[in-house]
């Protein structure tokens, strides 16, 4: 796991070093750069694989290629041994194989690897950049053609290092996070700046940029597959993605959150390893939590385990940072990883979560209107159910956002047709191709990465996710029971109680933060005045946002709409304004910037 960027088109060492900077937090081991007239290359190493040799860019025999990659390739042994009778390996990295593959396959290299990953591989001998990233989106990579020249990096703050790229907002992304709470697609809050798509490749050649692709989620008429059946080949692809995920030459552990999908991980890690597995979790201060529960099945999977309490006044207090980290505002919900990833740092370097399972068996609650059980639902009253359960911020609440309060780009637009109804098939093809890639693995990527930490996630190797996609919906979501095959393949690896057990996970408890302190720092920056200057909401909409609430999913919902304008709005002063108000203290790495501050919070009970 590591940080990569740089660009082709033009030599410019000191932007190369700016932007490898600015990475440092996800790869504090070592540092590497590659220079030429056509093209740079810059790498931050968190080191996992071959400690000794392992450091980036990498090159072939003879130079002409070049290579920063960021993640992990999970069957590089055996590519290995079938490449080493045609080529010379210089380290035992599992990067290298992408190297020699590129030699003899171009870009077909691609359908040969098994992992996550982002890369950008130089070939000197055609002047070409060619960028890729992993099928899901488990790696994030960011691009911008900007005067022939093209730039990219694993995080697009690195891209904002250059001063001759504008910084505008990009009216039609803030429409679409205000409507879904996360940033679906390719755009990013930058014009210019775009995220390159999870299964695709780009290349850069004389100034010329080229996108493909080469995987998608398919779409196929159900297998004919009996349950037993298909829970003995699950069993098999899973305990296979679990052991190829734990190959590592350092410790390795896991978030444990005591549902099932954690459970399962860490039920076939303690299988697997000859030593018992580290487990960590989070609990929070004054109200209950599920530490208990987790803490009971780490003794019955025989972990060792590690509990961390977090503390309401943390939030306030490091919110700007971990804007800083996150880039694009979402939901509160990765506060908690935020923290229990900087505990976790102090004694492995990459951990197994059970992120995926959800976008695989239907087991969001959001996805209750499509089960099979409720064929008679319209797909409009299918969308209203949908988006009401993302707590949009809806048309009603929307200022024109310059214009562009009309989305006909909106991705959810092909899912839901006119009239009929949507199968649990399509939209699940949805909630993998969006929700998952740019919003639950955009956070696991971020506030992992923000302390140096590696997160694996098993249930989204590729033969996994094709295997499930290609099963009847009644063995995912059996009436309103989500998860059915899963509970099924876990039996007798997990506790019963965790197998009939409701939905767990690292959420945050939002009643915790919706404090006096919170609503003071709120009401600070988000105003009648700053959304009548922004153009985002009706200022009319925060006396509703403000006023407190005795329904819970109302103040939940309410207090999710507040925070992401809060986000939203420390978003833009961190990145954007010309003149942020300067903050004393930054992330570690971070060069003295104007356009790269924190802004303070007045906060009280922090001061």
């Amino acid at each position: 796991m590591c940080g990569i960027c740089g660009f082709a088109g033009l030599r410019d060492q000191a932007l190369l070093e700016r932007m490898t900077a600015i990475l440092a937090h996800r790869g504090p081991d070592s540092v590497g750069f590659f220079s030429s007239p056509q093209a740079s290359l810059g790498f931050r190493r968190l080191s996992l694989i071959d400690l000794t040799t392992g450091d980036q860019p990498l090159a072939n025999e003879d130079g002409s290629v070049r290579l920063v990659l960021n993640g992990e390739i999970y069957n590089y042994r055996e590519l290995r041994a079938e490449l080493a009778r045609r080529h010379r390996f210089a380290t035992h990295s599992d990067a290298e194989v992408v190297v020699h593959l590129y030699e003899e396959a171009g870009e077909a290299l691609l359908e040969r690897l098994q992992g996550m990953f982002a890369f950008a591989l130089w070939d000197a001998s055609r002047n070409r950049l060619l960028l890729a990233r992993d099928r899901l989106g488990i790696k994030p990579l960011y691009y911008a053609p900007h005067q022939g020249a093209l730039y990219f990096a694993s995080e697009a703050k690195a891209i904002l290092a250059n001063p001759e790229l504008p910084r505008r907002l990009n009216p039609r992304a803030v429409t679409r996070l205000l409507t879904y709470l996360y940033l679906p697609g390719p755009e990013t809050l930058v014009e210019g700046v775009h995220r390159l798509p999870p299964g695709c490749w780009l290349s850069w050649q004389d100034g010329q940029t080229c996108l493909g692709r080469y995987w998608s989620l398919r779409a196929h008429a159900p297998r004919r597959i009996s349950e037993e059946e298909a829970i003995a080949e699950f069993r098999r692809l899973f305990e296979d993605a679990v052991a190829s995920h734990l190959v590592s030459d350092v410790p390795v552990g896991a978030l444990l959150s005591g549902g099932l999908d954690s459970a399962g991980v860490v039920a076939l890690m303690a299988r697997l390893l000859d030593h018992p597995p580290k487990t960590f979790t989070v609990g929070f201060a004054g109200t209950a939590d599920e530490r208990p529960l987790a803490r009971s099945l780490a003794e019955e999977l025989g972990t060792e385990h590690h509990e961390f309490e977090l503390q309401p006044d943390h939030f306030l207090r490091d919110l700007p940072r971990m804007v800083w980290h996150l880039e694009e505002p979402t939901p509160i919900s990765f506060l908690p990883l935020f923290y229990l990833s900087e505990f976790a740092r102090h004694q492995v370097k990459a951990v197994l979560l059970g992120e995926g399972a959800d976008e695989l068996f239907a087991g969001y609650r959001r996805l209750l209107p499509f089960s099979p059980t409720l064929r008679f639902l319209p797909s409009g009253l299918q969308r209203r159910l949908y988006l009401m359960s993302l707590h949009s911020l809806g048309d009603r609440h929307r200022m024109s956002a310059n214009g562009q309060a009309s989305d006909s780009g909106d991705p959810l637009h092909s899912v839901f047709q006119q009239g009929g109804r949507t199968g649990l098939g399509a939209i699940l093809n949805f909630e993998q191709s969006y929700p998952l890639p740019d919003y639950q693995l955009h956070r696991v990527d971020r506030m992992t990465m923000a302390w140096g930490l590696e997160a694996r996630v098993p249930y989204l190797d590729h033969r996994l996710v094709e295997f499930v996609n290609s099963l009847p919906d009644a063995l995912k979501l059996r009436s309103f029971r989500p998860k059915h095959l899963l509970r099924q393949a876990l039996k007798g690896l997990v506790p019963d109680d965790i197998l009939e057990g409701r939905k767990r996970g690292f959420g945050a408890p939002f009643r915790l933060w919706y404090s006096a302190d919170f609503l003071d720092a709120a009401r600070t920056y988000v105003n009648e005045d700053s959304m009548r200057q922004r153009g985002w909401i009706r200022p009319g909409f925060l006396r509703e946002l403000y006023r407190p609430h005795t329904w819970g999913w109302l103040q939940g919902r309410r207090g999710s709409q507040l925070f992401l304008l809060l986000a939203l709005e420390l978003y833009c002063r961190l990145f954007l304004d010309p003149a942020a108000p300067e903050f004393p203290t930054l992330p570690p790495g971070v060069p003295e910037s104007p356009a790269l501050v924190e802004p303070r919070l007045p906060v009280s009970s922090l001061a």
